[in-house]
């Protein structure tokens, strides 16, 4: 690509991600802080990338904020519903995305450098995305189950729904068709020649395999590191440090290993898994 049709794909970057990013401040999927910092992901992901990744965290973006908003009102009158109407903060944004946008920069970097295009770091962007998805579903749809969640460490355990590390049969759905959704378009996109890739199919294995591997790592750091805490007001336990505008107060688990930590660790486990997964095909 000549400096010319770089500097197109740039500014169009720039274009699209800042439309989608006013749809998202106007539907109320991410607050201002979570537009800034979507901007700087999907740009990233544009211009490192190329269209055909930034599509697939696109999927992500509009599938979370999809399932977030299903049967909202329900969810608030249980207590479970994402606050702001579920627009999504910064941490928020970082922690879902840091993980594959550090692998589409790798990739891009190689490729600006004549050094080679590498699909682990394709792997590694799906496996990240798919986990962050089915996780996002899981949590989202797992809400909505008819039937009380068990401990993942502790099947034979029921817990409140909304308890971090429980699960449900829904809940387990939601995660696979999360990581369906992002595998899918991969394997459509490379099988059209559209997203370079010497792997088709294997896409969308690698989603299924990384995004359910992820979300399972997310639920056992839930249950067993993540910091718990009971509001002061309403006497919920929560995820939160600061619930009902007042500092919570500490029950278990590590105090800083808050919820947006453990989204960025299961992000890595798997988008790591997935580059693992690579040297199997």
């Amino acid at each position: 690509m000549d400096g010319m049709n770089i500097f197109i794909d740039v500014i169009l970057g720039f274009i699209i991600v800042g439309l989608l990013g006013i749809f998202s401040i106007k539907a109320k999927i991410v607050s201002y802080s979570g537009l800034i910092a979507g901007f700087i992901v999907g740009i990233i992901v544009w211009i490192f990338g190329g269209w055909t990744w930034f599509i697939l965290i696109l999927i992500f973006h509009l599938s979370a904020a999809i399932f977030t908003k299903l049967k909202y009102e329900r969810k608030t009158r249980q207590g479970l519903a994402q606050e702001k109407g579920g627009a999504r903060e910064w941490p928020n944004v970082m922690a879902n995305g840091g993980f594959p946008t550090i692998c589409a920069a790798i990739e891009g970097i190689l490729v600006l450098l004549s050094i080679g295009r590498f699909d682990i770091f394709l792997f590694g962007f799906i496996g990240g995305i798919a986990t962050m998805c089915a996780d996002t579903i899981s949590t989202e749809v797992g809400l909505l189950s008819k039937v009380e969640p068990r401990l993942i460490t502790h099947l034979g355990r029921k817990v409140p729904a909304g308890t971090s590390g429980g699960v449900t049969i829904l809940g387990e759905l939601g995660a696979l068709t999360g990581a369906i959704i992002i595998g899918g378009p991969a394997w459509l996109l490379a099988g059209l020649g559209l997203m370079l890739s010497n792997f088709t199919y294997q896409l969308l294995i690698v989603a299924i395999v990384a995004g359910m591997f992820g979300s399972l790592v997310d639920s056992l750091f839930g249950a067993t590191i993540q910091g718990i805490f009971q509001c002061k007001v309403c006497g919920k336990i929560t995820e939160k440090a600061k619930h009902c505008g007042e500092k919570s107060i500490y029950q278990k688990g590590a105090a800083f290993f808050e919820n947006n930590m453990v989204n960025f660790t299961a992000a890595v486990a798997g988008g790591l898994f997935a580059m693992g997964l690579y040297f199997l095909f």
